[in-house]
């Protein structure tokens, strides 16, 4: 059964000297995975050049529900970028997200923050601005859509700690290691609310942006099964 869908390039890994695989998020069947054969000729007529990270596509493959591995029949740019893959300044940026995004969308969502993730990716690329921000409210709002967010309450007296296992404040330590002391929980209700537009209100020296960073990232890894420690976020943090 042939299948078109929008899509987001997710991941792009060599298979054999002559094939490698990609993750594609699509819209009409969530993630699915693709090997490609490597072009021998400018004439091939499969585009692979088009399947960058974050590249936001237009495909068609012949689906076999009983394979691993599909294989792309067409691809076409759906929606060019202006800067977000384009300017080397926001690279790691680009290279975070996709990465978060390989792990978080796990093959049970079946396409339906298609339109969430479309829609920011465009929000970010069109930022003319300072968006050292944007990978904090693009995090914070795709967990949101992925239903593990905590809900935006706010500390009331007596609650000093922020237990991420179980996303709630509370008065006492957690037993465990995965909490904030008050100075990092108090900021947790004006990091949900932040918005594109309004980000660059609060202003973050690099080291708290690191911060915030590390705490979302810990939250993906105890929400999601099998989320890992990011390779990109290492990099982002030495620039």
């Amino acid at each position: 059964m042939f299948l078109t869908s929008r899509a987001i390039v997710l991941n792009k890994v060599r298979h054999t000297d002559t094939t490698f695989i990609t993750t594609l998020y699509t819209e009409q069947a969530g993630s699915v995975a693709f090997v490609v054969k490597m072009p021998r000729s400018a004439k091939t007529r499969l585009k692979v050049q088009l399947l960058q990270p974050l590249a936001l596509l237009t495909v068609e493959w012949d689906h076999r529900p009983a394979s691993n591995l599909q294989r792309l029949h067409d691809v076409q740019i759906e929606a060019p970028y202006s800067s977000l893959t384009s300017q080397p300044e926001r690279a790691p940026l680009a290279s975070l997200l996709s990465e978060a995004l390989h792990h978080a969308l796990s093959y049970e969502h079946q396409g339906e923050v298609y339109p969430f993730i479309h829609r920011s990716l465009t929000a970010i690329d069109h930022l003319s601005g300072d968006a050292a921000n944007a990978h904090l409210v693009f995090l914070l709002q795709l967990a949101r859509q992925l239903g593990i967010a905590p809900a935006p309450f706010s500390m009331v007296n007596g609650q000093r700690y922020f237990d991420l296992l179980n996303a709630e404040y509370t008065a006492t330590q957690p037993e465990h290691k995965y909490y904030l002391n008050h100075q990092d929980a108090r900021r947790i209700p004006l990091m949900l609310r932040l918005t594109y537009p309004t980000m660059h209100r609060v202003r973050l020296t690099p080291s708290q942006r690191q911060r915030a960073l590390t705490i979302i990232l810990t939250y993906y890894r105890l929400h999601i099964p099998g989320f890992p420690k990011l390779r990109s976020a290492d990099i982002l943090a030495q620039l």
